[in-house]
């Protein structure tokens, strides 16, 4: 006990004294995190955010990955101090945390190795605790927050465990050569060098990433770069200690040549774990979560009927660039789908256009969700559509100077449109090469505009405009009130079917999850039409790892969806007159008997 409360007061007066600061290369490396997180991170998310929120936001994730970094340090000094070892009086910080060469050795493996663990270890609990407050879902604040804290911190953790300094697996694996070494004295210059060769190779890569020039390479090869030079400056500024060995006897041939290998062995498994993170220009489509619906739904109890069971929607993960370590996941599971970045983010529009689309896209799935399920449920509700919004106008296309982003049109040749199916349908009916006049609402002022459509894109194909178009919105009436609040889905209309069922549910009587767990997927259409999504394969490993028993997928899926089933049962349903007509033709579940 008085060794403990001895240690605890060293460390006390160690953070009392100690020096703990940011690198020079914090000069650059914080305003670009900044923006990084405001103007990149928190545009894919989806949700439009205030600017006032948005920078409330970037500066509390900037308090939490500079708190993650103190963390990292203080992780060492508290192990150091408690196991009575000495602690560098001044230490540097960088992006990886400080530099592991600076840290005088006891020639006790076992405290080394506690010491240098006590870093990754501090990163690996935070990056769990930021997991658990955003699975919590307690504010949007931190729904936002909390992931990226997660991901820098569990990359912290493993960037360490690389096995070369300034990294601690360097220290890991210096430890056990000069443990099982003849000398005198442990000189850190071998681990130092092999940190430049690292960097080097990190260069060499970064370099080989830009040359490919395919979609983010410039973005991936810059920060591989980057990475690199920050190693380098992490070993030219931060020197490595030599210092003499006192006498632990010497070991025989047999026990050094064990000892060797037993490093050889450490060596590449710690470098196989931080080479997993070096970046490739790649994408990747995943399993993502299977969530439950109910509770993301709010109506008024007195209309509300308990289920026995529960819903659940089914997400992908969609990600670009991607990680070796991911790459090389997906070369062995086909659970993993390794795709070009272009199909997972293409050229047009920008990754934050895109993402605004996808939120566009779940908030109209939200709306028409709400209005089919009341109407199925015996309500009186209606849907109408405002028109179809144009989003971007192609390089070649007659349009150009004509249509402007942000304008909605609402009739073609005199008849009315109220979504974006409705100008599509109503194009494919013309002659290719001819003229048409649309109606379209620019600045609340209708304007009537005239022109020449464009050929098709190949024999066969219908004409086309030559802009990209969505939904403008839509006009509800609800006689109820309905709250839908999609939790950890941030874009996409392939929740409509699942929110459809789970509000009819909730509305009628006879449950139709009799006690199981339904998984499925879809968009909505006015008229309870389903249609099809991507990354269903994906979906249903989640939904099978999740425990549902049927999956119901879109008719134009069920194909790729019965192909990735190994337990789970696919359901192919057209609209969701077929899906609830499946749900109600199911047996009873019999209660277990006494």
């Amino acid at each position: 006990m008085k060794t403990h409360g001895s240690s605890i007061a060293r460390l006390y007066e160690w953070s009392r004294q100690a020096r703990v600061l940011p690198n020079i290369s914090w000069l650059l490396i914080l305003p670009m995190s900044v923006w990084g997180i405001a103007m990149l991170y928190l545009p894919l998310l989806g949700e439009p955010l205030s600017p006032a929120r948005t920078w409330a936001i970037t500066f509390l994730i900037t308090v939490l990955i500079a708190m993650s970094l103190t963390g990292h340090v203080v992780g060492h000094a508290a192990a150091a101090r408690l196991l009575n070892m000495a602690v560098p009086a001044r230490i540097s910080v960088f992006l990886f945390g400080d530099a592991a060469q600076i840290w005088p050795s006891s020639f006790s493996t076992w405290k080394e190795w506690v010491v240098a663990l006590a870093g990754p270890i501090t990163n690996l609990v935070i990056a769990s605790l930021a997991y658990l407050v955003w699975n919590a879902q307690l504010s949007p604040f931190l729904n936002l927050s909390m992931p990226i804290v997660a991901i820098f911190n569990l990359w912290l953790a493993m960037i360490n465990f690389a096995p070369v300094f300034p990294f601690d697996g360097g220290r890991l694996v210096n430890t056990l050569v000069f443990r099982f070494s003849d000398g005198d004295t442990t000189d850190f210059r071998m681990f130092v060098w092999l940190g430049f060769l690292a960097a080097i190779f990190e260069l060499g890569w970064g370099i080989f990433l830009v040359a490919q020039n395919a979609r983010f390479s410039l973005e991936t090869g810059t920060v591989t770069i980057f990475l690199a030079v920050l190693a380098v400056l992490g070993l030219v500024t931060q020197p490595s200690m030599k210092q003499e060995r006192p006498n632990i006897g010497h070991y025989t041939a047999g026990v050094q040549w064990m000892g060797a290998i037993f490093s050889g062995l450490l060596f590449l498994f710690l470098a196989a774990i931080a080479s997993s993170l070096l970046l490739t220009n790649n994408g990747v489509e995943a399993p993502g979560v299977a969530l439950s619906v109910e509770p993301m739904i709010e109506v008024s109890a007195q209309y509300r009927h308990l289920a026995s069971g529960t819903f659940l929607l089914t997400s992908v993960i969609q990600q670009s660039p991607i990680p070796a370590g991911v790459w090389i996941a997906g070369q062995l599971t086909p659970i993993l789908t390794i795709l070009p970045p272009e199909k997972i983010v293409p050229n047009q529009p920008s990754p934050q256009e895109n993402a605004r689309q996808g939120f566009q896209m779940l908030d109209q799935s939200i709306t028409t969700a709400s209005v089919v399920g009341l109407q199925l449920a015996g309500f009186n509700a209606s849907e109408v559509g405002k028109g179809a919004g144009v989003n971007s106008v192609l390089p070649d296309s007659p349009a150009q100077n004509h249509l402007l982003p942000g304008d909605i049109i609402t009739a073609v040749n005199g008849t009315q449109v109220h979504t974006a199916n409705d100008l599509i349908g109503l194009v494919k009916t013309l002659a290719p090469e001819s003229t048409i006049h649309l109606t379209v609402l620019r600045d609340q002022q209708n304007q009537e505009i005239s022109l020449p459509l464009m050929a098709p894109a190949k024999a066969g194909d219908p004409p086309r405009i030559g802009i990209v178009v969505q939904d403008a919105g839509f006009e509800t009436d609800l006689p109820i009130p309905v709250k839908i609040v999609p939790q950890k889905i941030v874009g996409g209309p392939s929740a409509g079917l699942m929110f459809t069922l789970t509000l009819y549910n909730m509305l009628t009587p006879a449950d139709l999850t009799g006690g199981r767990r339904i998984a499925g997927t879809g968009t909505i259409n006015p008229d309870g039409s389903v249609g099809p999504i991507g990354g269903v394969q994906q979906k249903v490993a989640a939904a099978e790892a999740a425990g549902a028993k049927y999956f119901l997928s879109p008719a134009e899926n069920y194909a790729d969806a019965a192909s990735a089933a190994v337990r789970i049962k696919i359901i192919k349903v057209a609209s969701v007159q077929d899906a609830i007509a499946f749900l109600q033709s199911l047996p009873a579940i019999q209660a277990p008997g006494p």
